[in-house]
């Protein structure tokens, strides 16, 4: 069978070999960007099956079967028409209405970040999901952020298997409580197993105690081989991009369609003829298809040949019609979130300013105050974060009550922190490059925690940084240093480039929201200490 795929990204557009035409390529996608919009009665649940129930009898026959899948769906509601958990649930219903067999599987990272699960830990995402029939859950990094026992309890209120692979609980040796190990699932007369690969950089970056990350390509290899020796048809896992877990996993090929994440493509489909590895961007705003045509013929030895061929479009889900009960509850969650927003924080000691130019152009007691907590938070030799990623605009007396609307309207952004192995020549570039604009009020202009900066705006851009320190002494430029950035900056946004190839100590999607971590750290202290230093001398 010829190689076939599509992508967006790295391996950008259409490509296909000899035999197989650019149109026949274009034709199933365009059917996902067209389907009708017609609901019908919801047929049941793929069943879950035994993986160690015998299996049925020997037989010829040719089945069809759609996975569908999405993943990173931490948005309660739609943007800009597309996306949501509503439409994710009606892309759900519509394929089930026009399809005998559907597999929906969801590839995790959804139980955090977000602003509800900071108070509920996700529980929210797991009774939206509960209401779509989905059929497996990949548990990957994010799911892990809240703790064991917090995934344990989010296991146990869904009505349907979340799964890790390569994960063992160290007091009993066993799966950790409430998850699967893997997972088989029946469409009609097919038996499909479902894996999931947790990243091993779990264990660095979220709150698990007790739990072990073993190595995945080993565990998905061993257990995908236990399943087809139970008479499996086919296989798939589920896997992330977090220390580049889906590389390897897509390297060793241990399942029939690998099924991953990866934020440099928004979506791919790669097929060789024997093995299938797909992605597709967060957030629901498209769903990947996966239809599935099997053939399984019966041998003389009694054994049963399986063969298949896949087709695979895109679900646009602005063409989706909301699931009108998702939508129901969906709306209900964001009701609620409005409420907690109103919530006070704590009491500021004295004035703060977040307008335009008190952020861009020197040194601002707020942006000190977001900056040392992301230092400290992520245990860093230094922080930097740019002004243009304070957005409130506007000035607070002293003595003024915080909310939590207050802070998230400051830092609105999904920012997170992220940890960057970066020398000092870099951090001397970034610093740089963020003083290069400041006549122009542009957002670049950077501020720092456990560094001090001596600027001087009368020479020219490129020329402006005249010293520049770190812990009190003065930068080495061949000195390596941990670099506690936003995911905006370490991704090389705002003029920041020279920060977007620099190792990653700890990954974004690995930590809470800035804006969550400053409201934790208010709430605890009980009031907001923020003040000015003279870490950043601006000559003009």
């Amino acid at each position: 069978m010829d190689n076939i795929g599509f992508g967006s990204g790295a391996a950008g557009g259409f490509r296909s070999r000899p035999g197989r035409t650019l149109s026949s390529l274009i034709a199933p996608l365009a059917l996902g960007l067209s389907l009708c919009l017609a609901f019908g009665a919801t047929p049941s649940r793929a069943q879950q099956a035994n993986p160690a129930a015998t299996p049925p009898a020997a037989e010829s026959a040719t089945a069809k079967l759609t996975i569908l899948y999405a993943q990173g769906t931490t948005d309660l509601e739609e943007t800009g028409g597309r996306g949501g958990m509503a439409r994710l649930a009606g892309a759900i219903r519509q394929e089930r209405s026009s399809h005998r067999h559907v597999l929906a599987l969801h590839g995790g990272q959804t139980l955090a970040p977000s602003v509800l699960a900071f108070y509920d830990q996700g529980a929210h995402i797991i009774d939206l999901l509960n209401g779509m029939t989905i059929d497996a859950m990949a548990a990957l990094n994010r799911e892990f952020h809240h703790g064991d026992d917090q995934l344990s309890a989010r296991a146990f209120e869904a009505g349907f298997p979340i799964v890790t692979t390569n994960t063992v609980d160290r007091s009993t040796g066993r799966t950790p409580d409430g998850l699967e190990e893997a997972v088989v699932l029946t469409a009609g007369p097919l038996r499909i197993g479902v894996l999931a690969a947790t990243p091993v950089l779990t264990r660095e970056t979220t709150r698990t105690q007790r739990t072990e990350f073993r190595d995945p390509v080993a565990a998905l290899a061993a257990k995908a081989a236990a399943l087809r020796a139970e008479g499996v048809d086919l296989v798939v896992a589920m896997t992330g991009y977090a220390g580049d877990t889906h590389r390897s996993i897509l390297a060793a090929r241990p399942a029939d369609i690998v099924l991953y994440q990866d934020r440099s493509r928004p979506f791919a489909v790669d097929y060789d003829g024997r093995f299938l590895s797909a992605t597709v961007g967060p957030q629901a705003g498209w769903v990947l298809a996966l239809d599935l045509t099997v053939e399984r013929t019966a041998q003389a030895d009694g054994k049963t040949r399986v063969t298949w061929a896949p087709s695979p479009r895109l679900i646009d889900t602005a063409a989706v019609a909301p699931d009108p009960a998702v939508d129901i509850q969906a709306k209900a969650y964001a009701a609620r979130l409005d409420t907690m927003l109103r919530m006070e924080v704590g009491r500021l000691t004295g004035p703060i300013d977040t307008r335009k130019e008190a952020v861009r152009t020197g040194e601002n007691a707020f942006a000190n105050a977001v900056v040392d907590m992301l230092r400290a938070a992520l245990d860093a030799d230094v922080a930097l974060i740019n002004g243009g990623g304070i957005r409130g605009d506007r000035s607070y007396p002293a003595g003024a009550l915080l909310t939590r609307r207050d802070i998230y309207a400051e830092l609105p952004y999904h920012d997170v922190g992220v940890v960057l192995d970066v020398t000092g020549q870099q951090l001397w570039d970034a610093v740089e490059s963020g003083v290069s604009a400041v006549e122009q009020l542009q957002g670049r202009f950077p501020h720092l925690s456990n560094a001090r900066a001596e600027i001087d705006l009368s020479r020219p851009p490129g020329q402006r940084l005249r010293s520049l320190s770190v812990g009190g002494k003065p930068v080495g430029l061949s000195t390596h240093y941990r670099l506690a950035t936003s995911s905006f900056l370490a991704a090389g946004g705002d003029g920041y480039g020279m920060l977007a190839g620099a190792p990653r100590l700890v990954e974004d999607r690995n930590t809470d929201f800035v804006s969550t971590q400053l409201i934790s750290q208010i709430t605890r202290d009980g009031e907001f200490v923020p003040r000015l230093d003279g870490r950043m001398t601006v000559r003009r």
